[in-house]
């Protein structure tokens, strides 16, 4: 029979059934008269209605579903017994198990040295944590971010208490530890990332021993600045240690300039020394030549040599003095000009000739 025949009343286009819609609550309003009549406990019938729907009703509590890039890790009796991937699941409801969801794929920040406000890495500083001593005994408040991820869930979850204050006391651990071992002005300088390295790399290996099932995705330096209360002094230092630069730079300009001219200089003065040796070594072997040559003439004719030797001081006296020669008498002045004596010349040593013509 068709849809539009008489008397079906499921003509889909337009003409209603002659029953009507269904009512739910006609049904219990009727439903609810009925119990109504009943004085006393209710039928069995009621009670069977009620357990049946209480006791679904709590096994649906137990469906549950993990959303993709999360894990869950099921507690049953409050004991974690395994981690469970993404999609519906279903477990026995509480108080007999329970879920607990994690993001793996999350990456996720803890702040340390200052408070996160409205963006990710800009908040209200935290004196306390972000004082920390240099290698050279300065002072510098440093802030920075540790990025991480969720590797283990049931790690994370039972085998530190509270995982997110744990990584920031431990990065904070770390951090100290990394600065106390460099200087100001490595810390506050533009090049950071062998810092930051370094801090990755301890707090990985510390977050390991802890088996927190957490993998260090970074650590970022937000801000390095000196105390307010030492800023002048800090500024006074590093306009000092630019001034002492500068007069390094003067320094060896003129150690550049002056070394070469002393160099030469040195080097003259032992070509003069080296000049003044040979003249004072030939003056001395002249010396002795002569001294030899007059030896052997002093030898052959003494006085002759005594007088001529006498002769000649007494020139060089009367040459450098004024002379006057007086006689008798006489008050005339004479001036007797000395000339300088002739070379002394040694004759050769003449051949003596024996009689008889041979020599």
């Amino acid at each position: 029979m068709g849809w539009n025949d008489p008397g079906r009343g499921q003509d889909p286009w337009g003409r209603k059934s002659a029953a009507g819609p269904f009512d739910l609550d006609a049904i219990i309003q009727r439903l609810w008269r009925k119990l109504r009549r009943h004085k006393g406990a209710p039928p069995r019938w009621v009670l069977g209605i009620t357990g049946f729907a209480a006791i679904a009703g709590w096994l649906v509590t137990g469906f549950y579903s993990v959303p993709q890039g999360d894990r869950a890790v099921l507690l049953e009796m409050g004991r974690a017994t395994r981690v469970v991937r993404p999609g519906a699941h279903w477990h026995w409801p509480a108080p007999f198990a329970s879920d607990r969801v994690v993001s793996i794929r999350q990456v996720h920040v803890v702040a340390v040295g200052y408070r996160p406000m409205s963006k990710l890495y800009e908040g209200e500083p935290a004196p306390a944590e972000a004082a920390m001593l240099t290698g050279d005994q300065g002072l510098v408040h440093l802030q920075f971010a540790v990025q991480y991820r969720i590797v283990d869930p049931r790690r994370y979850l039972f085998n530190v208490d509270h995982p997110r204050k744990t990584i920031a006391r431990a990065a904070e651990a770390v951090m100290r530890q990394v600065v106390a071992g460099s200087p100001s002005s490595e810390i506050r300088g533009s090049e950071q990332r062998p810092l930051e390295t370094s801090a990755k790399a301890r707090l990985q290996r510390l977050l390991d021993r802890y088996h927190a099932g957490i993998h260090v995705v970074g650590v970022k330096i937000q801000k390095a600045a000196p105390p307010k209360t030492v800023l002048a002094a800090i500024e006074k230092v590093v306009r000092a240690r630019e001034d002492a630069k500068r007069y390094m730079s003067e320094a060896q300009a003129y150690s550049d300039s002056i070394l070469p001219k002393a160099s030469a200089d040195g080097a003259a003065q032992v070509d003069r020394a080296y000049a003044y040796r040979a003249r004072v070594i030939a003056k001395a072997k002249a010396r002795a030549a002569r001294f030899l040559a007059l030896a052997q003439i002093y030898a052959r004719a003494p006085f002759v040599t005594r007088e001529r030797l006498l002769i000649d001081a007494m020139a060089r006296v009367y040459r450098k003095a004024h002379k006057v020669v007086l006689s008798g008498t006489s008050h005339a002045v004479v001036n007797v000009p000395m000339a300088p004596p002739a070379p002394y010349v040694v004759a050769p040593k003449q051949p003596t000739t024996k009689p008889g013509g041979k020599r």
